[in-house]
């Protein structure tokens, strides 16, 4: 988010987003906020340039089981977020809270050990750098649990695009296991784990590592990415699986705002291309999260709050004209629905 003060970033995240509350990233508020130093400087021996982290190069299983959240500098929104959950009003408070942190592969393309060396070289450093984040993302699900939180834990991953390319140079047969390092320690303790990528990974191969939830660009022109996998997406949808579909642009390029009744019909549209016959667009409805593609540090304050009122308008849009489809025994209006 835009903000520096962690109070009126939170503020805001309950007033516009209470249906899913999130704890805020600041990165105009301190340059280690962002995605990859604000996670990564607790790796042992960690150093940041401004691009890339560097570290040990080392984890021993005593790091890994001691991994923890970033500290209060680092993370701002996620202590003042917890502090200020217990006082949510009954009306407005959530089933859910949704935390993040970089991803491994992502992380591992941004990091080089004292010698220079990227972890990407070395597959048993990579999978311990997957378990380290994975046992940091179980620790951030956990603060919300003891609250009474189902937790959301998304792996901020936009290199798996890069996937087989010069940058990452793995083939997915040995990316999967990395992911599933990430993955399986939040799904061991009943929260769920998601990968967000804005760019255009193979997501059939992002699915064989089960996440839960998988986020992306959903726009025209970027959704096709994702439809083009619709036998993976199904697949993943049937057996419980979430998607987040990112439609109001947050990079400055794009119509702002969108029209919501035109997203609609756009929604609908591209949820049949999902679903054919085995999934109905019900189902896909129920399964999904409507967000902005990426974060709003970069946009201005009317502009991100014009955000979730477009986002409310569309989700409440969904509900009346499709929920028929959907369920029959619940209130669209209600809400936990």
């Amino acid at each position: 988010m835009r903000h520096t003060d962690p109070a009126e970033a939170v503020s805001e995240v309950l007033e516009d987003y209470w249906r899913l509350p999130f704890w805020p990233q600041l990165p105009n508020r301190s340059e280690e906020e962002l995605m990859i130093p604000q996670t990564a400087l607790s790796l042992p021996g960690a150093s940041w340039d401004g691009q890339f982290i560097t570290w040990s190069g080392q984890l021993s299983e005593a790091d890994i089981a001691n991994a923890d959240l970033p500290p209060r500098e680092r993370a701002s929104g996620l202590y003042e977020l917890l502090e200020r959950l217990p006082s949510v009003a009954e009306a407005r408070k959530s089933q859910v809270v949704k935390g993040q942190l970089v991803g491994p592969i992502t992380l591992a393309r941004w990091s080089r050990d004292p010698g220079g060396s990227s972890p990407l070289q070395d597959l048993e450093t990579l999978e311990r750098l997957g378990a380290w984040l994975g046992a940091a993302a179980a620790e951030q699900a956990r603060v919300f649990q003891r609250q009474g939180y189902q937790a959301i834990i998304m792996f901020d991953e936009p290199e798996l695009a890069s996937v087989g390319e010069p940058s990452i140079p793995l083939p997915w047969r040995e990316v999967i296991p990395i992911l599933r390092a990430a993955l399986e320690p939040l799904q061991r303790i009943g929260a769920l784990a998601g990968i967000h990528c804005c760019a255009a990974p193979n997501w059939t191969r992002v699915l064989d590592a089960r996440p839960n939830l998988i986020h992306f660009d959903a726009r025209e022109g970027h959704v096709e990415d994702v439809i083009e996998h619709h036998r993976a997406v199904r697949e993943h949808v049937a057996r419980g699986g979430y998607l987040g579909w990112g439609l109001w642009p947050t990079d400055g390029r794009g119509p702002l705002p969108f029209d919501s009744k035109d997203m609609q019909y756009f929604l609908a549209n591209k949820a049949r291309d999902l679903s054919f016959v085995d999934a109905s667009v019900g189902l896909i409805f129920k399964r999904s999260m409507l967000t902005g593609v990426c974060g709003g540090a970069g946009l201005d304050g009317d502009s991100e709050r014009q955000v979730a009122r477009d986002l409310e308008d569309l989700s409440m849009g969904i509900r009346h004209r499709y929920w028929i489809a959907a369920t029959t025994d619940v209130d669209p209006d209600a809400p936990l629905t």
